[in-house]
């Protein structure tokens, strides 16, 4: 049987543009870790015999223990304790198929104390599923390739945030021969912000081209290897590598978010982990699933569908994965609280290590304003009611629940949008803080700008706007 074909999504060399007839390939001929391939047994359909059809099926489930579990010494153990049961008559009083699949799953999972076997009595879907040795036909090439440029091929959102932060929500990695243009898009409409955010807290897996083309733009050209994976059927094992050339510009110095969660899973959580033992990305969110080894779907006499894991990826600096563990965030919070937390953290980072007093207080301006942004402030009328006023030419009303201000000789009004108790702003160009006295009664209004214009000190004239 022939490994699996990872990617055909073609880089460019040294010197070359990417229509220049790329030379660089993801790989090839690997196996897809993270994905489940279909292997289809070249079995009859079970006779009417059900006792000789049983003892088939678990025959047949234990050589498949024994050549394809992820770890060899204990594939060989599980075999043999099925073997035992089977030759001891604890299979015998098993009357049905789904309770032979049932029963089979159990002992699995007990005897190697690993959840991802499973044993499903499924005729339907095993007589409709498709041996991998073939290419898959032009029409469900087609579907595939239509259902993921719908969901633009995991890429939900990809935008500037406030403070110049790049953000990428990526829900799945599809393999680059497909979504390597998109991805390149992607990582050049975010190649000149200051910091760069990938979400994948409702990301599942995919493949690893898509895994390894990101990667290699978040390094320099030196090629650098990012993940290992054994693939026990074959006993091969292969190699992952940063490239060293791709499309547009890199960012191997841009600093690094990466958000997860308990639902972040498998290849999702491989890239999570290669970035954060390599040093190069910070973690925020909450412990991953920990589902390191993929698992292989094997058909059993054409009608049981038969889960196993056939294969691990290595680490290369801690030799190990993430397998029934997790992904550690380096910050711990909760998933839905994880963008709030990496935003502000980028950006007092960012204010940190500025030296330019004008690029400080332009970061300054904006920290606020995100802030607010994810914590609002709520005031109510009888709270807004206490700015109401004329202060020289300035006015101030509320209306509909809102703060409003306009100018004496411009008809115009604008919502104002709270900050906190005291201060407001207008869009992104102004703020306005009110003054109390000692009496915590409103005196003054304060203005500033965020082009850097001298701040306005305003004293109020009449009670009301009028």
């Amino acid at each position: 049987m022939p490994l699996y074909r990872l990617s055909k999504f073609r880089l460019p060399g040294k010197g070359q543009s990417a229509s220049d007839g790329a030379v660089i390939q993801a790989t090839s001929a690997t196996p897809a870790p993270f994905q489940v391939p279909i292997h289809g047994g070249t079995y009859n359909m079970p006779s009417s015999d059900f006792e000789s059809m049983r003892k088939d099926v678990i025959l047949e489930i234990i050589r498949l223990t024994e050549e394809k579990y992820v770890y060899p010494d204990a594939g060989k153990k599980i075999a043999a304790h099925i073997q035992k049961k089977l030759e001891g008559g604890e299979y015998d009083d098993i009357a049905t198929e789904q309770a032979l699949a049932s029963q089979l799953t159990t002992d699995l999972r007990s005897i190697s104390g690993d959840h991802h076997w499973s044993v499903r009595y499924d005729p339907k879907g095993a007589a409709t599923s498709v041996d991998p040795e073939n290419e898959p036909d032009e029409d469900r090439m087609a579907r595939y390739l239509e259902a993921s440029r719908k969901k633009n091929f995991g890429f939900e959102r990809v935008e500037r945030l406030k403070g110049n932060i790049g953000y990428i929500d990526l829900r799945y990695l599809h393999p680059s021969e497909h979504a390597g243009e998109t991805a390149v898009a992607a990582m050049q409409f975010v190649a000149h912000c200051d910091t760069l955010i990938i979400d994948l807290r409702q990301n599942h897996g995919g493949y690893p081209s898509m895994e390894q083309l990101l990667a290699s733009y978040l390094f320099d050209s030196e090629p650098r290897l990012f993940n290992t994976f054994y693939y026990r059927p074959t006993d091969d094992t292969q190699q992952f590598w940063t490239f060293p050339h791709v499309p547009g510009r890199r960012r191997p110095d841009i600093p690094l978010y990466l958000l997860i969660s308990g639902d972040t899973g498998s290849g999702a959580e491989a890239f999570a982990y290669s970035l954060k033992y390599m040093g190069r990305a910070t973690l925020i969110g909450e412990t991953t699933k920990g589902a390191a080894h993929p698992v292989t779907k094997e058909i059993v006499q054409g009608v049981f569908d038969v889960r196993l894991p056939y294969g691990r990826p290595i680490n290369p600096v801690t030799g190990t994965n993430w397998e029934g563990k997790g992904v550690e965030p380096h910050i711990a919070v909760p998933a839905d609280e994880a963008l709030k937390i990496a935003h502000l953290h980028a950006m007092e980072n960012l204010f940190e290590g500025c030296q330019d007093d004008d690029e400080k207080a332009s970061l300054m301006w904006a920290m606020e304003i995100i802030e607010s942004e994810y914590s609002p402030t709520v005031l109510d009328e009888t709270a807004l009611s206490r700015f109401e006023g004329a202060y020289e030419m300035l006015r101030f009303f509320v209306r509909d629940g809102d703060l409003f201000y306009g100018h004496a000789e411009i008809p115009d009004a604008w919502k104002l949008i709270p900050i906190s108790e005291t201060r407001f702003r207008l869009d992104e160009d102004m703020k306005f803080e009110f003054v109390l006295d000692p009496s915590d009664q409103v005196c003054a209004v304060r203005t500033t700008f965020v082009d850097g214009r001298p701040e306005r000190h305003t004293e109020k004239t009449e009670p009301d706007p009028g």
